[in-house]
């Protein structure tokens, strides 16, 4: 896979320092959120430990020997987490999150058009064969089941889907309706 390109911002020092004047505060999170977004969706990513991440290529820029403190990455996820991108995992505590670069909403209508499309209307699917199986592959929701899960009840809450519950996650049934 092809490295990530940073935009230009990326490069500059304060950039990486909290700023505390407010509308320059509303920018830097708008570019630090576009930034996680895009770079999590390059590398087909969902969890962002934030202390595991601060050494990252993503939060320290080794060029120019800048990295962002986990207090100002707190603050930028919880703006994400109002803003629906994002969601604490625990919720309680601000020590990793889930990143949506596509939200769940997004997840729930790309699964049920690749399902409408494929003519598996009216058919079960396991979870275990929805995030790891080879016939959605293509879907890129491979493998991060708890944004699946999430997709899936707003399916059920669409009246798209039915879910069976299995002796596992991965057991678990889905029916897709018409």
């Amino acid at each position: 896979m092809a490295s990530f390109k940073f935009p230009t911002i990326h490069k500059f020092p304060p950039f990486y320092s909290f700023q505390p004047t407010q509308s320059t505060w509303q920018h830097q999170v708008a570019h630090w959120s576009r930034i996680i977004l895009l770079y999590f969706r390059h590398y087909r990513l969902y969890r962002l430990e934030l202390s595991e991440s601060l050494n990252s290529e993503l939060f320290y820029n080794k060029t120019i020997k800048r990295r962002l403190n986990l207090e100002t990455l707190q603050a930028i996820i919880s703006e994400m987490v109002k803003e629906g991108t994002a969601e604490w995992d625990p919720p309680n505590k601000k020590i990793s999150a889930i990143i949506y670069w596509r939200k769940p909403e997004e997840w729930a209508t790309l699964i049920y058009n690749w399902v409408f499309d494929n003519g598996m209307t009216n058919s079960i699917l396991t979870l275990y064969e929805i995030a790891h199986g080879e016939i959605t592959e293509g879907l890129g929701i491979y493998a991060y089941q708890s944004v699946l899960l999430k997709a899936l009840d707003v399916l059920v809450k669409r009246g798209q889907a039915q879910v069976f519950q299995g002796t596992s996650a991965d057991d678990m049934g889905v029916k897709f309706l018409v």
